[in-house]
């Protein structure tokens, strides 16, 4: 079970939270932290100057003071302004990513929320509270939308599934046995103030690029197993070690590694009659090695944000302050998204490139009625290639002035994410058409793909065989591209 201290939190504890359902516990020290950062905002708000957030209103009213008096309210009518939301709502884990992401933020200081607020999002959490929180708000300037949804239910308000219907949060919070929790002043903006959304999913999202470079190099391996299997190619030199060694690129050097590992034993490691293949063939490490590099530079991103103070006003305990900043504009966060998305774009278009070589030497199986793939697979893959390329273009530029010009720039970090898991919904099919047209090459021309690749090979063209609708065909073999165990060289469902 995480536990909550003064330790950095990782990408693979947040996967954790979401995807496992992991349990979240707090450190004893962790709870003296929150009442220290919380101290600090009892103290200022004793003092009676105004404060952004604290007792002022927002962006455009941030000159206009809020009584003592309705401060209780006042945090109310804050969330509930900010639940402007639309679109579908997120999955569970998607819903599980961020609430983990946001109690990360209180647990850095910043937000100087209570010990009872930060409990109340543990428990959304260990309890399995599913709070509905539209897909489309957020301009990256805070995720305040998607955040106010969680705030809301957590309060009493708002909406949450319970047994996949919709109902009030109140309903759904007394379903696990928890009352709403009563904000005190300052926490409806302590709430609303990170971009946990994009981290909390953005976490998500990088767990599978990372899985899809492991799969995109097995494919690529397949590839040439095909083209050496039909005559055409196939040739291993581009991933000698002593041109990874020239070209000091360490992804790159990994994702060599990799293939060459794939087919150390396959027939073509004994050499080929081609002295050089198309370059969609030839420069797989070098861009794959680009796709090595852009995740690990969103993965830096990242666990930046998850673990920084990002809040605005920020409370500082050593000076017993809150400080407005703008931390919350997480730009590094998006270009590390749309970054993404170029080289995603790079890697399916070698993938299609490959499979238009795969589908030229499948021509003749095709005529004589043989193939099973069906050719015009191709051309889907080739539609997919447009939608990614589509999307690789700047969203990060695309903001407006909101709030009557107070805020008037934004990251749209959220739209940047978002953009990304499309992508890796169009690479990851791209990726997957590629290895159903290998292995039916592979099969047909009896090739040795080697002790590693073979009984993947054997997996995929057992469902490239199946009678189902390719959409389906192209899932499954997905799942066991992402599932291969290659040390153990057996298929398998990933978790």
């Amino acid at each position: 079970m995480p536990i909550l201290s003064r330790q950095a939190v990782s990408i693979a504890d947040v996967v954790a939270i979401a995807r496992a359902n992991e349990r979240v516990g707090f450190a004893s020290i962790l709870e003296r932290d929150l009442q220290a950062s919380r101290d600090v905002v009892e103290g200022v708000l004793a003092l009676g100057e105004p404060v952004y957030g604290l007792n002022t209103e927002l962006g455009a009213g941030r000159n206009v003071v809020v009584s003592a008096e309705t401060l209780e309210e006042y945090q109310r009518r804050t969330i509930r302004n900010s639940g402007g939301g639309l679109g579908e709502p997120l999955s569970f884990e998607q819903a599980r990513a961020v609430i983990a992401a946001r109690l990360v933020g209180f647990s850095r200081g910043g937000a100087g929320v209570t010990v009872a607020l930060a409990a109340q999002y543990r428990e959304l959490l260990n309890r399995d509270v599913y709070p509905l929180v539209p897909r489309t708000g957020s301009v990256g300037a805070a995720d305040l939308t998607h955040l106010a949804a969680i705030a809301a239910v957590a309060t009493g308000g708002g909406f949450a599934f319970v047994d996949g219907a919709v109902v009030p949060g109140a309903v759904a919070l007394d379903a696990v046995g928890l009352a709403p929790v009563v904000l005190q002043p300052h926490e409806a903006i302590a709430s609303l103030s990170a971009n946990s959304y994009s981290i909390g999913v953005g976490s998500l999202v990088v767990t599978d690029l990372r899985a899809l470079a492991r799969v995109a190099d097995l494919v690529a391996a397949a590839s040439l197993v095909a083209l050496g299997a039909h005559g055409a190619g196939g040739n291993l030199s581009p991933f000698d070690e002593r041109v990874q060694a020239a070209h000091a690129v360490g992804p790159q050097a990994v994702s060599a590694g990799r293939i060459r590992s794939l087919l150390a034993s396959s027939s073509l490691a004994t050499g080929v009659s081609s002295t050089q293949d198309a370059i969609s063939f030839r420069s797989v490490p070098q861009v794959h090695g680009s796709l090595g590099v852009a995740i690990a530079r969103l993965a830096t991103a990242l666990e930046l944000e998850l673990n920084s103070r990002t809040e605005n006003p920020l409370v500082d305990v050593a000076s017993g302050s809150l400080v407005s900043g703008g931390n919350f504009f997480a730009l590094e966060l998006a270009l590390a998204f749309e970054n993404l998305r170029v080289v995603a774009a790079h890697v399916a278009a070698m993938s299609e490139r490959r499979i238009s070589q795969l589908s030229t030497l499948g021509v003749a199986l095709r005529r004589s009625g043989e193939a099973v793939m069906p050719g015009l697979a191709w051309y889907s893959a080739a539609a997919q290639l447009a939608e990614l390329r589509h999307l690789a273009g700047s969203v990060t530029l695309a903001g407006s002035s909101l709030s009557e010009g107070v805020e008037d720039h934004s990251s749209n970090a959220a739209l940047a994410l978002q953009a990304l898991e499309r992508s890796v919904e169009l690479l990851g099919s791209i990726l997957a058409v590629e290895a159903m047209c290998a292995v039916e090459l592979v099969e047909v021309g009896d090739a040795d793909a080697g002790t590693v690749l073979t009984p993947l090979v054997a997996a995929v063209g057992g469902v490239v065989r199946e009678a189902e609708p390719l959409e389906a065909r192209v899932r499954s073999v997905l799942a066991l591209l992402v599932g291969f165990d290659t040390v153990a060289a057996r298929p398998t469902q990933p978790a």
